[in-house]
């Protein structure tokens, strides 16, 4: 089997080198995934990478994307060839390369590790530079602690004006779940009743419903959809059975995703995480894509907002 050599370059283990060997190797920033990462805009589960018929292949699973030598994955998997840079957004995080022969990786880049790091010294000479070295550890962290503490005391005796630094954002209030809720939950107007053209609009949410988890705007899609199939009905629901479940479970799927990531971007935003912020409202415009709903104009709003404070905050 070939094995995949992994470099972290970002978050704090940025650096650290593996050998890895398994068939599946996930990464997002669930502590349970093989390679976790401590990154705000990876997705908990936001990618893998799968040995299969002789190659490594790399599959995005998050609607924030991966990008592979700065192509965009899709749920579609991608072969890694040679030496390749994964990113996350803008954010460069791991360097890659599939190693077909294992005997020689030490002697062309000794920084690389094994996961296994469970061997202890098993002699007494052994243990003595171990010894020193833990003590050494406890010294720094001890001295560590005590720099913090003095920040920290600085900081009370001191406080500092959180708009000393930072740029003041002319924002209306964000919205709240009940809010988005009640967007959402708003019929189109009616139309006059049209058979034919319910019919078009129904089997194109059908088409939508299929592409979910392939476009990261088919959810919106086929939701739209159906509402326009209600408002060209003289119906106030469906006559299919299966076309009204599905109606409902699109629209709860729908606004789940529209509150939890609208509530997350404005988190970025009102921290001052203006970068993230900016590229979470974006993502959240791909999923929500209707620019005559409030939801999509309060979004772009604070999206120019977030690009406008970053942009003073570097100067």
């Amino acid at each position: 089997m070939i094995a995949l050599q992994i470099e972290y370059l970002n978050g704090p283990n940025a650096g650290r080198k593996l050998l890895l060997r398994d068939t599946c190797i996930t990464f997002g920033r669930s502590p349970e995934r093989t390679l976790p990462l401590d990154l705000s805009f990876a997705s908990r589960e936001h990618g893998e990478f799968n040995f299969d018929q002789g190659q490594w292949l790399l599959t995005n699973l998050s609607n924030n994307g991966t990008r592979l030598n700065g192509k965009p994955v899709t749920n579609k998997p991608r072969p890694i060839k040679g030496t390749c840079i994964i990113a996350i957004g803008d954010d460069d995080v791991f360097r890659i390369r599939p190693i077909a022969d294992e005997s020689d990786i030490q002697q062309q880049d000794p920084d690389t590790q094994s996961p296994d790091l469970s061997k202890q010294p098993d002699d007494e000479d052994s243990l003595t530079p171990h010894t020193h070295s833990r003590t050494k550890l406890w010294i720094g962290i001890g001295a560590l602690w005590l720099v913090v503490f003095g920040f920290i005391a600085f900081a009370i005796l001191n406080p500092a004006d959180p708009t000393a630094s930072s740029p003041t954002l002319n924002l209306p209030a964000p919205l709240t779940a009940e809010h988005i809720q009640q967007i959402l939950a708003r019929p189109m107007p009616k139309s006059t009743p049209d058979e034919r053209q319910a019919d078009q609009a129904i089997a194109q949410a059908h088409e939508f419903y299929a592409l979910i988890d392939r476009r990261p705007d088919a959810l919106y899609r086929a939701f739209d959809a159906y509402r326009l199939a209600l408002a060209y009905s003289p119906n106030e629901t469906f006559t299919d059975a299966q076309d009204q479940r599905q109606f409902y479970v699109l629209q709860k799927r729908l606004t789940e995703s529209v509150t939890t990531q609208y509530q997350s971007a404005d988190h970025f935003l009102q921290s001052r995480q203006y970068k993230q912020a900016d590229q979470a409202f974006k993502a959240l415009r791909e999923t929500y894509p209707d620019s005559a709903s409030p939801i999509f104009t309060d979004a772009l709003e604070r999206e120019a907002a977030a690009r406008d404070a970053l942009k003073k905050k570097r100067r």
